[in-house]
């Protein structure tokens, strides 16, 4: 215990030993509708009614106030269609500062409306609040989704040899969040144009489109590459499958936009948040990296899972790195620097 009170917590999620040992102990009491609870790796809870099943999960966005409203639901999204789950509706928290405007707060809902009308989902409630508790708007969103494949992808799955295949490319959603949080600095720094289209990929956070057609695959898991990027995501669907992985850096697409803004603040793009990149891992990978491509979703496979507990990449530069810990995500190590200045 003594341990426990002296070690730093970093920005950003939990460090996956320190929520198994802190939070994911405590499961709360045993139902019998529970088929999957919360562990490291798995995004939702999954239920049993029945011949039913029902994908739940849930997500804060805290990295950003811009935007809040369109990454609230296709974030939650993103992990029911991992959990092999529809999209089915939302429920929402809504937290403003003081003096928050009636304008802001029906923005950020127009937002959030307009984005679940086209992912199809329903809002079914929520609740909304003016708090002194913040600084900066807080939008918390939980989903449930009808579970479509029986038994789900899950990261238990995961078996050694498995490809694991990316879709799009590394810190989609990071390098979106950096180009409009930090615009004015970015304009010295990077063309104008790359910079719009470092904002634009916003537009490419969901991940619903490519886990339908994943969905169709003998697939073992699927994973939203969220906080900790790509490197981040194979890190904890690998631990919960008890295995280990190779990376090849190279295989790995990084986006001109994405490589500018990494250059710029220093950071390694394969640990920047990044939502609308989806993880799989399968051991048919062929058939299904064809079919992503015919719908025209750009698709790698980018490494194996490996028997032993060694998680290790190969840079570019032929050197291999042991990966020791799950990465802190870069969005959170800039934010943490911008402090100290």
């Amino acid at each position: 215990m003594e341990k426990l009170r002296e070690a730093k917590l970093n920005l950003g999620k939990l460090d996956p030993k320190l929520l198994e040992k802190l939070v994911l102990k405590h499961q709360g009491a045993e139902r019998p509708e529970v088929v999957f609870a919360g562990s490291v790796g798995r995004d939702c809870g999954i239920l049993r009614f029945g011949e039913v099943l029902l994908a739940l999960s849930c997500d804060p966005i805290t990295g950003t106030a811009q935007g809040i409203g369109t990454l609230a639901p296709h974030v939650v999204a993103n992990d029911l269609i991992c959990a092999g789950a529809e999209p089915v509706g939302v429920l929402l928290s809504l937290l403003f500062p003081p003096l928050t405007t009636p304008q802001e707060v029906a923005l950020v809902m127009e937002e959030i409306d307009q984005t679940c009308r086209k992912l199809g989902i329903s809002i079914l409630g929520g609740h909304t609040e003016i708090t002194d508790a913040l600084s900066r708007v807080i939008v918390h969103c939980a989903g449930v989704g009808k579970v479509l494949l029986n038994p789900p992808p899950d990261p238990t799955r995961i078996q050694p040899g498995d490809c694991i295949l990316m879709t799009k490319g590394a810190g989609i959603e990071g390098t979106a969040i950096l180009a409009r949080e930090r615009e004015e600095e970015l304009r010295t720094a990077i063309p104008e144009e790359l910079l719009r289209r470092a904002q634009s990929l916003i537009e490419q956070i969901s991940v619903v489109e490519e886990g339908k057609v994943a969905l169709r695959f003998p697939v073992h898991c699927l994973h939203d590459a969220t906080e900790g990027g790509i490197l981040g995501g194979v890190w904890e669907a690998t631990e919960a499958a008890r295995c280990g992985f190779y990376l090849e850096e190279e295989k790995v697409t990084v986006y001109p936009e994405t490589e500018a803004l990494a250059r710029h603040f220093q950071i390694d793009p394969l640990t920047l948040i990044g939502s609308g990149s989806l993880l799989i891992f399968t051991d048919h990978p062929e058939p299904l990296l064809f079919a992503l491509r015919e719908k025209g979703i750009t698709a790698s496979c980018i490494g194996k899972v490996t028997a032993k507990d060694t998680r290790c990449i190969k840079r570019k530069n032929g050197k291999e790195e042991e990966i020791r810990e799950c990465p802190q995500d870069a969005l959170w190590k800039i934010s943490e620097a911008t402090r100290k200045e």
